[in-house]
């Protein structure tokens, strides 16, 4: 499986990439590396590293109370960031909330990121122009991504506003800080405020930005991150709403 990965990867860019920003469903692993699917993450994973690639992979645990530790809080959004932390030498941003790990060479683009998660001092602010590739393995493309949301801080979606937390972010068993914001929907209980990607769906796929393959049965999605975030810059300024139900 993994040399089919590595090939598929070869026929892209991926590989002279600085970063790889990593969306993942990794019940796949378990589906179809049965015999050692956590051994299959890790090479996986080393594709990138080995080559001086530094990894990317969103952590967020949605601490918005109590103690936020930065080495070991479990990340509620799936099985590669808390794989990451339990098997590599990592860092780790220190937003309590919407918190990324990152490992290789550069893996400390993720800290001392501001007290805004998708603000200008964000990771996905810092990966803008800085060689990056969007690696999305294993699931939807409509599922959409978090670079989204960066978009629309930016341009202060009026949908959104920032929240303001406070939580205990405990770093190197010291006090990091206490108030952090987090940029949430205004109408949660809206239907037309929840996020969607079927009015650019169609559309983004036949960017030629877009490598699309599967392995197996599941796709993968491959994107230029510069152009990625450019494409989705020009559609909201040309629909504010592009990116919700409305």
């Amino acid at each position: 499986m993994i040399k089919k990965l590595d090939n598929l990867f070869k026929k892209t860019n991926i590989y002279d990439s600085k970063f790889v920003y990593i969306y993942s469903d990794f019940r796949f692993f378990f589906k179809y590396c049965k015999n050692n699917p956590q051994n299959s993450t890790k090479l996986f994973l080393e594709l990138f590293t080995k080559k001086g690639i530094t990894c990317i992979v969103p952590a967020f645990s949605y601490t918005t109370t109590g103690n936020f530790i930065v080495e070991n809080t479990k990340s509620k959004v799936g099985f590669l960031a808390n794989f990451v932390m339990k098997n590599f030498s990592f860092d780790r941003s220190e937003h309590p909330l919407f918190s990324f790990v990152s490992i290789g060479k550069n893996k400390k683009i993720v800290k001392n990121i501001g007290k805004s998660a998708f603000g200008n001092d964000s990771i996905h602010s810092r990966l803008y122009k800085k060689k990056t590739v969007f690696l999305n393995l294993f699931r939807p493309l409509k599922d959409g991504n978090t670079l989204v949301h960066h978009i629309e801080q930016k341009n202060k979606a009026k949908y959104r506003f920032d929240k303001k937390f406070v939580t205990r972010v405990i770093k190197d068993k010291k006090m990091f800080g206490t108030n952090f914001k987090a940029y949430v929907r205004k109408y949660i209980n809206k239907k037309e405020d929840l996020f969607t990607f079927k009015k650019i769906y169609k559309d983004l796929i036949k960017k030629d930005f877009v490598f699309q393959n599967k392995v197996k049965s599941s796709n993968i999605f491959i994107y230029d991150y510069d152009a990625l975030y450019t494409y989705f810059e020009k559609r909201y300024k040309k629909d504010k709403f592009v990116f919700v139900n409305k």
